[in-house]
């Protein structure tokens, strides 16, 4: 497989294999970045292991598409660079099934001796990642099929679906939408709220921006320290919280921010909101190698929260009451990091902190992402992008619960002390959602 300069096919497929796919991904970029660039690149990596678990095993390269996102920053900012960047890009497909380029044909013109045909493509399908024709920032649009469940291990509420038209077969995908964070045209920032407004969109019925509007929404407002961040919306370095805020409100949503510190902060209100499939962004700093001689801080980042684990067998008793929260459960978040990959892991490790002046070396509950290395994830708050009815907050639904409990618990321990004490499951629903969960918790033939 070659890019050469000529004219390409409409399609090319090729057996799913590491150097095939690292090939695709300089192809797409029209040779504007190298195989050694695309090697080294931490989506690669993160690639590398997801197709392993997802079993790949087909590449389609559909070699002339046309993006909606990419065409939105190409018409406000490429368009108009000295260097000429094309407006196409290419799509790569994904699928379970081994084929090759004469069993593709054969479904595409319905051929009677066809020995593949639309439905073993569809249920076979793993989606998309669309290649931008970029330096090094190639990895547009991607849509791909989450990890396996385990057993009810692993949430991914937020999931919608995505109709994708392959030739003429119609083919779908559920999943929440990722892309990689381009330098020029957005921040980290501006690529999790774009994965977060792909949930939303859905869910509350609002136009979802592409991530040049998203920055340039955010420019709008000002930053307050102009030397830190700066105020040029193009090319564009960072989001502050303020600026993220107010691009959440120009889509209609209000923005709120929940500081989340700690293990069980952080735990409980995304636990709360993904349930009520609701994505959140992550606002964190992260460190590098804590706990060595080496350690340092490589600031801040965003990430776009999409799923969490509950790997923990047991609930985590909290507060001096051992109330018992079914989110403290949560072992792993799983979030749409631009950095990395869509739904990469962030397991919760205790990890050493830098030494006090007294020489103590305090410990913290740290997220250990996904990156290369040893890089962990310092919570700072949680922003949530809510439809303006919904108006109770989510601290107040907990705290009314704990006092519920503290006023509970000793009555279970003097008259039914040999009931497992109450496990609380906090999160936000639909009107529509509890009355079928209701239903399906009821014992066939009793009455309501």
């Amino acid at each position: 497989m070659t890019g050469s300069g000529g004219h390409l096919p409409a399609y090319q497929v090729f057996p799913y294999t590491v150097d095939n796919l690292i090939q695709c991904f300089v192809d797409g970029s029209m040779l504007t970045t190298s195989i050694d660039a695309v090697r080294e690149k931490r989506h690669r990596v993160y690639f590398e292991e997801y197709f392993a678990e997802l079993g790949a095993a087909t590449i389609v390269v559909e070699c002339d598409y046309v993006d909606r996102d990419y065409l939105e920053d190409y018409a406000a900012y490429y368009d108009r660079c000295f260097r000429e960047y094309s407006r196409r890009t290419q799509r790569l497909h994904f699928f379970r099934n081994a084929f090759d380029d004469a069993a593709f044909e054969a479904v595409l013109v319905r051929s009677p001796s066809a020995v593949l045909d639309e439905a073993g493509l569809r249920e076979s399908y793993l989606g998309f990642i669309v290649v931008k024709p970029l330096h090094i920032t190639i990895v547009g649009r991607t849509c791909l099929s989450t990890y396996p469940d385990d057993g009810g291990r692993r949430w991914f509420p937020i999931l919608r679906k995505y109709p994708v038209s392959l030739f003429g077969i119609d083919l779908e995908i559920e999943t929440l939408a990722y892309q990689e964070q381009d330098t020029v045209v957005a921040a980290c920032a501006t690529s999790a709220l774009w994965s977060c407004f792909q949930g939303t969109g859905k869910l509350f019925q609002h136009v979802i921006p592409p991530p040049v509007e998203i920055t340039d929404w955010a420019g709008d407002h000002l930053p307050e320290d102009l030397v830190a961040a700066s105020s040029r919306a193009f090319p564009n370095s960072g989001l502050t919280a303020t600026q993220m805020a107010h691009a959440v409100k120009r889509v209609g949503l209000e923005p709120f921010a929940v500081g989340t510190e700690t293990r069980y902060g952080l735990n409980s209100v995304t636990y709360a909101y993904l349930r009520g499939k609701i994505p959140s962004l992550l606002a964190c700093q992260l460190h590098s190698d804590l706990g060595t001689p080496d350690a340092r801080s490589m600031g801040g980042h965003a990430i776009a929260l999409t799923g969490f684990s509950l790997g923990n067998q047991a609930t985590i008793p909290s507060g001096s009451t051992g109330f018992l929260l079914r989110a403290s459960r949560i072992d792993k978040l799983y979030g749409h990091d631009d950095q990395v990959g869509p739904f990469a892991r962030m397991v919760w490790e205790t990890t050493n902190m830098p030494a006090e002046p007294a020489g103590t070396v305090p410990q913290r509950e740290l997220l250990r992402t996904s990156w290369e290395g040893v890089i962990h994830a310092d919570p700072n708050f949680v922003l949530v992008p809510l439809y303006h009815k919904i108006r109770i907050p989510f601290n107040v639904v907990h705290d009314a619960v704990l006092e519920l409990d503290a006023v509970v618990e000793p009555m279970r321990q003097v008259f039914f002390s040999t009931v497992a004490r109450a496990e609380w499951d906090i999160y936000l629903t639909t009107v529509n959602d509890y009355k079928a969960s209701a239903r399906s918790e009821r014992t066939p033939g009793t009455r309501p």
